[in-house]
Formats: C-alpha cells, structure tokens, sequence
C-alpha cells in the first residue's frame, strides 16, 4: 500500500514532467525584444570565449559544441567596423547532415546594438541549450550539449587571415567555476 504522502509526491513529480512535455511541444513564442536581447548576449558570449582572427579589417570569432544527437552547433560573429556585427548560428551533421548545413539564428546589429535587418530564427531545442549558457545555474534547465569542439584552423588560415591578438579568449568554466549571465549589450 502506497502512503498518501508518497502518492502526492509521484503525482507532483509527473505534473512537472507533464508541464515540460508541454513547455517542449508548444514553446511559448519570444518577441523581437527578447530575441535581440539573447542575440546580444550570444554574441558576447562567442567574442569572450570563442577563437578570434581577422581578415582586415573585419574581425571574426567561432565557438562550437558538439551535441548528443550527433553534429555540431556553430556561433560565429563577423564584426565589421563602424558599420555592423552579424550573429549566425548554425549546425552541422545531426539531422543536418544531408543538407550540408541548418542555420537556427541569423541577426544583424547596427552600432548602437539594434537589428539592422529583420533577423531570421528558428525555435528549438538549441536555444534552450544556449540560453543555459546564459543563465545563472540557478535558473538552468537540462540541455542537449556533449561538450566544446575547436574551431577548424582552416578558417584561420584563410587568404588574408592573422590572429586577433588584441581579443583575449577566455575558456568557458574551469575548474567547477560557475557561469555568470552576459550583459545585454553588442
């Protein structure tokens, strides 16, 4: 015979399972506001910790992860001096495999942080996955991340390409160190 209390527990830890199932097949829609302002802290979050070079005078930086279905999640910024920077999130393989390439984010900023063009997305699990980079722990959900994958050094040995030794790359979470949320600001 099952107690009472016990009962509650189950039935309370299936209602949060429920709600998940839910929260994952009907995710609630972002506004453009809240689009630019994760657009934007991705964008600081792949300048901080993703490898730089630049092909002048354009500045660029990569950041990759692998993901547990197989493939890989790209973010790459493209900076371009007083004019723009461009966010672009991508994957490769996984379910992208025959196709090449699934870009999942693609957005503009003029110099004062805000789109310069319509910025073009896709929901999905990967934004889930980016925004617990983004969050401090206390606010993460489980993701579908396996892990860091490096930057080809292909693209940093492009025609015309030296490294960007004055953008200081730091590694994401040494040590047991925790995240801290990025300002939302390009």
């Amino acid at each position: 015979m099952i107690s009472p209390v016990e009962l509650r527990r189950i039935l309370a830890e299936w209602r949060l399972r429920m709600q998940r199932v839910k929260e994952i097949l009907q995710p609630p829609a972002w506004n453009e506001n809240e689009w630019r302002q994760f657009s934007q802290g991705l964008a600081l979050l792949v300048r901080e910790h993703g490898r730089s070079w630049i092909i002048d005078p354009n500045v660029y930086w990569d950041l990759r992860w692998k993901l547990q279905d197989g493939g890989e999640l790209i973010c790459q910024v493209e900076h371009i001096p007083g004019e723009k920077t461009s966010l672009v999130v991508a994957q490769n393989g996984g379910f992208a495999e025959s196709v090449g390439s699934y870009t999942w984010l693609w957005a503009e900023f003029n110099m004062e942080g805000e789109f310069s063009r319509d910025p073009y997305w896709v929901d999905g699990t990967w934004k889930e996955a980016l925004m617990a980079l983004l969050t401090p722990l206390d606010r993460q959900s489980s993701y579908l991340l396996a892990g860091r994958t490096d930057t080809p050094d292909a693209l940093l040995l492009q025609d015309g390409a030296r490294p960007n030794d004055g953008g200081y790359t730091r590694p994401m979470l040494q040590n047991g160190e925790k995240p801290t949320p990025a300002p939302y600001s390009v």
